[in-house]
């Protein structure tokens, strides 16, 4: 054994919800405890693992509950090539806001419904290295869906009623993907054979009861950034063949820029984002979340002893016109190892699930977070 690294956090949080209940038996806060480690070895030259465990404890909704493990693999690399099998997260995509390309992980939005963390799926990944670039097949065997809030949370999808999750099953999917960087330019072409992660969702006829029904689609993808000075310009698209009769074939796009201006105010940097979200063609029928949508928002980052930041973000819709979201979010050390954050979030007409109701005054989340 010749290197071991450990590293997590444990967390306390508490979401209030100033206009509660939007419906009946809606839960009015949350108060919940995270775990979230990670420990990775290197034995010898050639062999890697690593295994990192997620759980979560809600004291007000036990539906958001959830012990999994995010990474459980083993590594096996040379000079040319390495092999990885087991439980694993992938990252697609330098999208600030909603990285749409990346698709092979599902999300967990009972951790947040704005920005999920990822959960670990079984998968192997073969990779050819060559100088600037490497060309990565993915195999899948497993369908994990997304996991979405209970019928009772603020977040509901269903406005109360019951949901009927997609469950998870043995059903092969799989990826190869190059990617080349150099000379402050990046690129990745992807061909993608998956089931979507956010599945179609519909009342049943009795209206009594939301459902979700997974569908598996084809992608060709590419994404790039290009690094110019104190400017990022960023691109992502893909064409998607979805193998269901409800969704027309249609090729969804985003366009992002990135700008820093360093040490504009004492140390601190201020950096600009924008990201517009697109598509040609029919696309999605009966959700248009990010169909045509401009993102924009800004970080202030202080680079003091207690590390402060302060965010803003808001993506507003063209298409349904006038339906937006907003989070701000503010965060610092109060000592050492031990962070204080606090984010708002709100939105209107957002979301175009059935039945969820946008008429509040938005929710708090306090979080403090210990690292090790």
């Amino acid at each position: 054994m010749e290197k071991l690294n450990i590293a997590g956090s444990f967390d306390y949080e508490t979401y209030q919800y100033p206009e509660t209940p939007l419906f009946p038996g809606q839960i009015e806060q949350n108060h919940a405890l995270r775990l979230d480690f990670r420990s990775e070895v290197s034995i010898g030259e050639n062999w890697r693992a690593a295994i990192a465990p997620f759980a979560r404890y809600d004291f007000m909704d036990d539906r958001q509950n959830t012990i999994r493990l995010n990474e459980a693999w083993v590594e096996y690399s040379t000079e040319n090539w390495d092999f990885r099998i087991g439980n694993q997260i992938f990252t697609w995509g330098q999208m600030e806001s909603v990285n749409r390309i990346d698709v092979l992980n599902p999300r967990d939005f009972r951790d947040d419904v704005i920005e999920p963390s990822k959960i670990g799926i079984p998968a192997a990944l073969f990779r050819w290295k060559f100088d600037n670039s490497d060309i990565s097949a993915y195999s899948i065997p497993y369908y994990i869906p997304d996991s979405f809030p209970g019928p009772d949370n603020f977040y509901s999808l269903s406005g109360g009623a019951p949901i009927r999750e997609p469950a998870e099953r043995f059903e092969e999917q799989w990826a190869i993907r190059y990617f080349y960087a150099g000379d402050g330019f990046d690129f990745a072409l992807s061909w993608a054979n998956v089931i979507e992660r956010l599945p179609i969702f519909d009342m049943n006829e009795a209206g009594t009861k939301l459902i979700g029904t997974p569908y598996k689609s084809n992608r060709l993808g590419f994404e790039f950034t290009k690094v110019i000075e104190s400017l990022i310009v960023k691109g992502e698209g893909f064409y998607r063949f979805p193998e269901t009769e409800l969704l027309a074939p249609g090729f969804f796009y985003t366009a992002g820029l990135e700008y820093t201006f360093p040490a504009i105010v004492g140390l601190s940097d201020l950096t600009l984002f924008t990201e517009y979200f697109g598509k040609v063609g029919d696309g999605q029928v009966r959700f248009q979340i990010l169909e045509n949508s401009l993102f924009t928002g800004f970080r202030l980052t202080v680079n003091d002893l207690a590390r402060q930041e302060f965010e803003v973000g808001a993506i507003n819709n063209f298409k349904p016109a006038g339906t937006w979201l907003v989070r701000a979010r503010y965060a610092r050390d109060i000592v050492e190892q031990l962070r204080f954050e606090v984010t708002y979030t709100d939105s209107f007409g957002f979301f175009v699930f059935p039945d969820q109701d946008e008429d509040g005054d938005g929710a708090f989340r306090v979080r403090l977070r210990y690292s090790f």
